[in-house]
């Protein structure tokens, strides 16, 4: 009876002990779980999880279609192992069509990156204002201040654009006496610019005096003293 007793004590306290020894599982399965989330979080998560079970899958199922395959057509085989072989092989598929999209997710921003710069450029078009003047004068109006304006805000988009300013004279300007009036009104008109944040001295061409023939030439009224400013983006933007 004593002796009974005895182990019976001895049993519960090596059940005791055995339980005070062993570490708490939840806190491991916390653990397992929060970084199987983990793992499979996000498309990229998707895309690993998705094809390696594609290609867990597609092993077992080739397996089974090697072993039906040795098997003479007349012999039995199991209905199950048949049903199983055709089960995994189309779970094979729908993962991978699963790890397919994932991936697809994961590379649109980038192909709508690499599509937009690869996008060609277009040229942009040369812009073009005339400044009028009155006779014997180099003075800005408000209209040709108006056009400066918009050339420099054009200028300051298309920074390495060369600017030609062409001072064009009637035939009375263009009597020797007069060839320095329009001189000037170019290099106003230069003056201007470049202070309105246009154009460094070396990207400017400044011609003088177009006279009568080439300002008919190029379709501008003759009889009118005006700096015309052609501005032209180097390249496409």
């Amino acid at each position: 009876m004593i002796g009974g007793v005895k182990l019976a004590l001895l049993g519960a306290s090596l059940i005791a002990l055995a339980a005070c020894a062993a570490p708490d599982r939840q806190a491991d399965l916390d653990n397992i779980a929060a970084n199987l989330e983990q793992t499979r979080e996000g498309d990229f998560g998707a895309f690993l999880y998705d094809l390696s079970e594609a290609g867990d899958k597609a092993r077992r199922a080739e397996a089974i279609y090697d072993e039906l395959a040795q098997v003479p057509p007349s012999t039995h085989v199991s209905l199950i192992r048949r049903e199983e072989g055709v089960r995994l092989a189309e779970e094979s598929a729908e993962h991978r069509r699963r790890a397919e999209d994932a991936l697809n997710r994961m590379l649109e921003p980038l192909l709508a990156q690499n599509v937009a710069f690869a996008s060609p450029r277009q040229t942009v078009p040369a812009m073009t204002r005339s400044v009028r003047f009155a006779a014997g004068s180099a003075a800005i109006d408000e209209d040709g201040q108006a056009a400066l304006d918009a050339l420099a805000a054009f200028i300051s988009q298309h920074p390495g654009a060369t600017v030609t300013i062409t001072a064009y004279a009637d035939s009375e300007d263009m009597l020797e006496a007069n060839r320095a009036s329009a001189e000037r009104r170019a290099q106003a008109v230069a003056r201007a610019l470049r202070g309105l944040g246009g154009p460094s001295a070396g990207s400017v061409s400044v011609v003088a005096a177009a006279g009568p023939e080439r300002a008919a030439a190029s379709g501008v009224n003759p009889e009118r003293r005006h700096v015309e400013v052609l501005v032209a983006p180097q390249g496409t933007y």
